[in-house]
């Protein structure tokens, strides 16, 4: 079977209540890399991933493997995996159960405190600790290309930082799209970089120098 390397999406547009959100976006996400999009809020950054992932029905998109066209990587199973803003699992599943559920290597998520919150259930987690794992298990499942929104939310400091390791470290197997307002750290670890601006996507060569004239940071 060829190997998977490549995740395009283009043609994107979406509309609520005639308000167009999103117009011939179009994106490129090599395995191996680390692709960001950034964005003000609201702009489209976590419906234009839900539509990637097909949760999310747009008035047109075109979204390819390897340059063929599928109708849902959620449907395909074996392709990408995706975490949301909000909670991924039941409150009553065990940690260990989840982290099965994703197939997720425990020797892979090095966490000093995994050991000790293994037997509990998501929902006896701080907010920190549910999201660092649910990101762990989205980031660690043995597909070719993984979906983070927002996966630094709730997260203190040296766990943004750990997480940050893991994204890096988890590059050497697969494709890596994320998207999160604390854009520093995104733009610490990204190989590419896109800005969501009045509805499309701009691909940024110099992307600090280029987020500051397009007003996305202050000069």
């Amino acid at each position: 079977m060829e190997p998977i390397t490549i995740l395009e999406i283009d043609s994107v547009e979406l509309s609520f209540d005639e308000r167009k959100i999103l117009q011939s976006v179009y994106l490129k996400i090599p395995r191996y890399q680390i692709t960001s999009i950034l964005g003000r809020n609201g702009c489209g950054k976590s419906s234009l991933l839900q539509i990637v992932f097909g949760t999310m029905r747009a008035t047109n998109k075109s979204v390819r493997v390897n340059g063929k066209y599928v109708e849902s990587l959620y449907r395909q199973g074996n392709v990408a995996r995706y975490l949301p803003q909000h909670p991924l699992t039941p409150s009553s599943m065990k940690v260990k159960d989840a982290l099965a559920w994703y197939g997720v290597d425990l020797h892979e998520a090095k966490y000093d405190k995994l050991p000790t919150l293994i037997s509990q259930r998501m929902g006896e987690l701080s907010g920190g600790e549910r999201r660092f794992i649910e990101a762990l298990m989205v980031l660690l499942s043995p597909v070719p290309f993984v979906l983070l929104d927002e996966p630094f939310t709730n997260l203190a400091p040296i766990y943004v930082e750990a997480l940050k390791q893991h994204i890096v470290e988890q590059k050497q197997n697969k494709g890596v799209l994320i998207t999160d307002h604390l854009y520093r750290e995104v733009l610490d670890i990204a190989d590419q970089n896109y800005l969501i601006q009045s509805g499309s996507t701009y691909l940024l060569t110099n992307p600090r120098q280029e987020l500051v004239d397009r007003g996305y940071l202050p000069g």
